[in-house]
């Protein structure tokens, strides 16, 4: 379990540095052992400590209280896929790209193409927290690993923290080329 700490504490600070979270925004969890490792709800990803990090069942408990408000789709996610790493970050580029878009984003570039492929982008309010999300982008996942919720981030699942982070990384560089290709 300290390990599993240590890797969300190093994560939410490469999502903090690299400015795909702001700083209390965000949220992630890992799987292990029939338990979901979550941030708190409120914490700070960039300086997080071992206490911003509650340990949940798969099921809804009491103990959720402290857990990220974004729980409930993190949790859909664990029961309908073969997730082991789930990263919900605010990627800049990204978001203010599915304001524009309609129901995916291709990237445009090679690494986009090689590592990303196609996301789908859906629209649901309210676009945190919400049953509906959790339905909605734990059901994409069964097939995709990263699904865009318009206007407010992505969601995306891995076999372990360092692919998800690589590909929360990767999917903020590909929107923006595709962004300033677009002004072009």
């Amino acid at each position: 379990m300290e390990d599993i700490k240590k890797q969300i504490i190093f994560t939410g600070k490469v999502l903090y540095e690299q400015r795909l979270v702001t700083t209390h925004a965000g949220n992630i969890s890992v799987f292990h052992n029939g338990k979901i490792y979550i941030t708190k709800t409120g914490s700070m990803l960039g300086y997080l400590t071992e206490e911003d990090i509650v340990e949940v069942d798969l099921e809804p408990s009491a103990k959720d209280k402290d857990a990220s408000r974004e729980l409930i789709v993190h949790r859909e996610i664990y029961k309908k896929t073969d997730a082991k790493a789930v990263i919900h970050a605010h990627p800049v580029h990204m978001v203010s790209l599915s304001f524009n878009l309609k129901e995916k984003f291709i990237p445009i570039d090679s690494e986009g193409e090689l590592f990303i492929g196609e996301v789908p982008i859906i629209e649901v309010d309210p676009p945190s927290a919400s049953p509906e999300l959790a339905e909605r982008v734990s059901n994409l996942m069964k097939d995709y690993s990263i699904v865009v919720v318009k206007r407010h981030g992505s969601f995306i699942k891995a076999n372990n923290l360092n692919k998800a982070l690589q590909l929360t990384s990767d999917l903020e560089y590909c929107a923006n080329i595709y962004t300033l290709v677009k002004k072009l």
